[in-house]
């Protein structure tokens, strides 16, 4: 009997729940003096655990036995790779986990309730003493704790069972759900892309499930390979290359591909589905043995079981008190993000929670407002010039001269948590800093390339901005990678304030250049689009005065409300996503690893050196 897949725990008297193992599901047939293991697909598994089997010749009935064959790890947590070094090597805490009884002593139990079997499997193992055999615990009614629990001992997740159902051999059924902490999946291989740099044999595997009878390409993962790994694989698939691909859809990818006949199928941990149906962040674990291909499907969320976040019910006009200033807020159930709900509320109380994070780099800074008063699918506009005769009188201003309007302009400066609320308020999805504060109003505080694609290819921006850095590295200067929370990525220079905007674009333009001149095929510098030919901006004007990017941490008015997000460069590769980090995850992520941006406001590189670097390079 197989699970479906729910997203979040339960609490309900009329399920029960079991630990979640990360192994080889077994079939124990025990008859007598012979026992043999089977996997859920009727290999044999007795030679591969003989320990197990050995262990079972002690039980005194016969018996069916349904269960999980792990390797335990010192801590007691069940590992998948441990597991595939035993199966080579022999070597590890070899465990059965038996969690159902199919059949007793010739008595078919499977139509009995998975409660009455369970009670059986209980008395069955109670009183013998079966070195690496253990009876599965279960909890009823309490899944939510449960799955607190698993969560602290960083178990892989829990197994939901209807108390009532009986065993449905061989079918996928919603009266088993999985519920998962560490998100993994089997998956087919396809083929192998053509190794890069010092890696040998391949590059990285191309992945496949099934759907509806015809396999759908979900990703390629580079990652988790050891070089003895890669050796090994690669001289599995060799005999099984084959010239055309297996699937009927053309793959996204520009990367040399080597077909594989599906057969191998790997077992992989990744961090979430897209949705696109592409695996995110995929690493190899190992091959799985246990599995043939045909039954490597795509498993959708059970809907029935899967919990919605509830909807704030908020008063739509109401006032709060930020330090010693009240603000009223209004509208605040308008929709702003239809396809996702998400209001003009929602987006307020994430700057609320994420105020002490973004005003640093705020603080001082002239704002360049970009409402959208009603949501990102109707018109917006920018504000810079302030009415000051009808804002709140304590909003702080900047008076500054503008050389195209030959004007002042009264720009808003936000170095509070109550002036970003008034902003969100206005229906600033985003926010919109100038590069340079207006105690030091001529010189930027950093230096920015704004890498920006005129089509959806990621893959080429996460190419472009690791030359970036590259650039900079030869160079030795510092620097910070962003998404910008739509299709591209900004990577920024801490400067310190020390240079002029002139100097400064002069430094981001011949570092556009030499980056343009190593990945021309898939880069331009031309401002004019006609002339980029659908390649990749590489944008150093956004270091000219009055210039603005969204600050780090600001919504973004895009689909799924995402979040411009710090990164760490080991973060920026072919796994990254825009569309990663939204309102809904990025919190828990800002806590864990802190302020990634803070080095963007440190003291700063020595621009006059880099830029003789340069110049004796060109």
């Amino acid at each position: 009997m197989l699970a479906n897949t729910t997203e979040k725990p339960f609490d309900s008297d009329d399920w029960i729940f079991e630990t979640k193992y990360d192994g080889y599901r077994t079939i124990a047939v025990i008859n007598q003096d012979k026992v043999e293991l089977f996997s859920r697909n009727q290999l044999s598994f007795t030679d591969n655990f003989k320990p197990i089997a050995e262990s079972l010749k002690n039980l005194p009935h016969n018996a069916v036995l349904d269960g999980e064959v792990v390797v335990e790890n010192a801590t007691g947590k069940s590992d998948f790779q441990l597991l595939q070094n035993y199966i080579k090597t022999g070597k590890g805490s070899l465990k059965y986990y038996v969690f159902d009884i199919l059949e007793l002593d010739g008595n078919d139990l499977t139509n009995l309730s998975v409660l009455q079997r369970k009670e059986l499997l209980e008395l069955l193992l109670r009183n013998q003493k079966l070195p690496n055999v253990s009876y599965s615990e279960h909890k009823i009614g309490t899944g939510k704790a449960f799955f607190e629990l698993a969560t602290k001992n960083k178990g892989e997740g829990i197994i939901a069972k209807k108390s009532d159902s009986a065993y449905a051999v061989g079918q996928r059924s919603n009266n088993w759900l999985k519920i998962k902490i560490t998100q993994q999946e089997e998956a087919i291989i396809i083929g192998t892309t053509e190794p890069q740099k010092s890696r040998s044999y391949f590059g990285a595997l191309l992945l496949a499930q099934y759907e509806e009878k015809e396999l759908k390409f979900i990703g390629k993962c580079g990652s988790g390979f050891t070089e003895a790994t890669l050796k090994d694989l690669y001289q599995k698939f060799k005999p099984h290359f084959i010239s055309e691909s297996p699937l009927s859809e053309k793959v996204p990818l520009r990367d040399s591909i080597q077909w594989i006949k599906p057969k191998f199928v790997a077992q992989v941990k990744f961090t979430e589905w897209t949705q696109d149906k592409h695996l995110r962040h995929p690493v190899f674990l190992g091959l799985r043995a246990d599995k043939s291909a045909k039954e490597v499907t795509f498993t959708p969320i059970i809907e029935t079981m899967k919990q919605k976040p509830q909807q704030k019910t908020r008063e739509n006009d109401y006032d709060v008190k930020v330090g010693k200033t009240t603000l009223h807020l209004t509208n605040q159930n308008k929709v702003y993000f239809p396809e996702d709900g998400i209001t003009k509320g929602d987006i307020v109380d994430y700057y609320k929670e994420i105020a002490d994070l973004i005003l640093p780099y705020l603080k001082n800074r002239p704002q360049s407002m970009n409402r959208f008063p009603n949501g990102i699918n109707g018109p917006s506009f920018y504000q810079k010039d302030l009415d000051l005769d009808k804002v709140p009188s304590w909003l702080k201003t900047a008076s500054i001269h503008s050389d195209s309007n030959d004007a002042n302009i009264d720009y808003l400066i936000c170095n509070d948590k109550a002036t970003l609320l008034y902003m969100a308020n206005l229906g600033c999805i985003d926010i919109n800093p100038w590069n340079s504060t207006v105690k030091n109003i001529e010189n930027p505080d950093w230096m920015v390339i704004d890498i920006d694609p005129e089509k959806e290819d990621f893959a080429k921006v996460v190419k472009t901005a690791l030359t970036v850095k590259e650039v900079l590295d030869e160079l030795g200067a510092d620097c910070c990678c962003k998404t910008s929370g739509a299709t591209g990525l900004h990577v920024y220079v801490p400067l310190g304030g020390k240079y002029s905007y002139d100097t400064v674009k002069l430094f981001a333009e011949l570092i556009a250049r030499e980056v343009h001149s190593r990945i021309p095929e898939i880069t331009s510098i031309e401002r004019t689009i006609k002339k980029r030919n659908h390649k990749i901006y590489i944008d150093f004007l956004q270091n000219r005065t009055g210039q603005t990017l969204a600050a780090p941490y600001s919504v973004r008015p895009k689909p799924g409300a995402t979040v411009s997000t710090p990164l760490e460069w080991e973060e920026v590769n072919e796994s990254l996503s825009p569309s990663l980090f939204t309102i809904h995850n990025v919190m828990e992520r800002f806590k864990e690893k802190g302020d990634l941006w803070k080095p963007v406001l440190g003291k700063g590189v020595n621009l006059k050196s880099i830029l003789k670097k340069l110049e004796s390079a060109v």
